[in-house]
C-alpha cells in the first residue's frame, strides 16, 4: 500500500488536472461550437456531480470516481429526468432530479459513515 501522504499528493493533482482538462473543453467548444458548445460542457459537468458525490462515499480511486460519475450522469440522469418528464414539466424535472440525488449523496454520506 501507499502511503497515505502520497495518495493525497495524488488525489490532489488529479483534481488538478481534471479541472484544467474541463476547462480547456470549455474552452475548445465555445471556440469551435460558441456558446452552445459551452453550455454542453457545463451541462455534461452538472449532470456527472451528484454521481461524483454518490460514488465519494465509497472506497475508488479518483479518477474511477470521475470516469463513472460521468457514465452514470449520461446514462441515469437522462433516463430519469425522460421518465419523471411524463408527470411533470420537462424543466422541472431537471432541476427535481438534480435535488433529489444531491439529497441522496448527502443522505449516503451522513449515514454510511456518520463520523465523518
Amino acid at each position: 500500500r501507499f502511503p497515505e501522504s502520497f495518495i493525497s499528493i495524488v488525489g490532489s493533482s488529479l483534481i488538478l488536472l481534471t479541472s484544467i482538462t474541463v476547462l480547456a473543453a470549455l474552452i475548445f467548444s465555445y471556440l469551435l461550437f460558441g456558446i452552445a458548445g459551452a453550455r454542453v460542457v457545463i451541462g455534461v459537468v452538472l449532470v456527472s456531480l451528484p454521481f461524483y458525490l454518490i460514488l465519494n462515499n465509497f472506497e475508488l480511486a479518483e479518477s474511477e470516481k470521475i470516469v463513472f460519475s460521468i457514465l452514470l450522469g449520461l446514462t441515469l440522469f437522462s433516463s430519469i429526468v425522460y421518465i419523471s418528464g411524463f408527470a411533470i414539466p420537462f424543466k422541472i424535472s431537471i432541476i427535481a432530479t438534480f435535488a433529489i440525488l444531491i439529497v441522496i449523496a448527502l443522505l449516503i454520506r451522513k449515514y454510511a459513515h456518520p463520523q465523518k
